[in-house]
């Protein structure tokens, strides 16, 4: 047996996770590094203060992962307590793509293409967290969909890091200036 065979055949792997896992980290570099070659800004950055490296680091790999996806799997409680399962992986992803669009900066790229991942990505955590909280139990298949949460921000700042020629070095090191 070689390394991907053990890896699908492994008990992590049920339910399709580390698939699900490998495919979403696939398509957000993909994705993310299409946006960047193949954005049309028209909308100076520079115009508007950045939020630090390390605000965006902390808030997109700790908070984003654990926050958004408790959220996610409380609007789809409260969904599939009033209405059953009913339109319950439609609703809950749509309600958090839209919240993600309370954001004071501007996009530089099509609408279509931001809401479709985001529902997308909303819906691989819940489908997840859904598959193994019978299984693992609530509380573990929320770290699961919380993993890939993770991986899928974290895939999306390397490509961006790798990729957005602005980035000071004031702003990775916090150094002053003058120093």
């Amino acid at each position: 047996m070689n390394i991907v065979q053990k890896i699908r055949a492994s008990h992590l792997n049920r339910h399709g996770f580390i698939d699900v896992l490998v495919g979403v980290i696939a398509f957000q570099f993909i994705y993310v590094s299409l946006l960047f070659n193949l954005n049309n800004s028209e909308v100076d950055i520079n115009e508007m203060a950045p939020p630090s490296v390390s605000f965006i680091l902390f808030t997109g790999l700790v908070i984003a992962p654990l926050f958004e996806n408790l959220l996610l799997i409380g609007v789809a409680a409260l969904h599939e307590k009033l209405f059953n399962r009913v339109g319950l992986f439609i609703f809950a992803p749509l309600l958090l793509t839209s919240l993600h669009f309370i954001n004071a900066r501007p996009m530089h790229y099509p609408l279509f293409l931001r809401v479709a991942s985001l529902f997308f990505f909303f819906y691989v955590y819940l489908k997840q967290y859904d598959l193994h909280k019978v299984e693992l139990g609530k509380f573990r298949a929320l770290l699961m969909s919380s993993v890939i949460h993770f991986a899928i921000n974290a895939s999306a700042m390397l490509v961006a890091f790798f990729l957005e020629p602005d980035i000071d070095a004031e702003t990775i090191f916090s150094a002053q200036q003058g120093e």
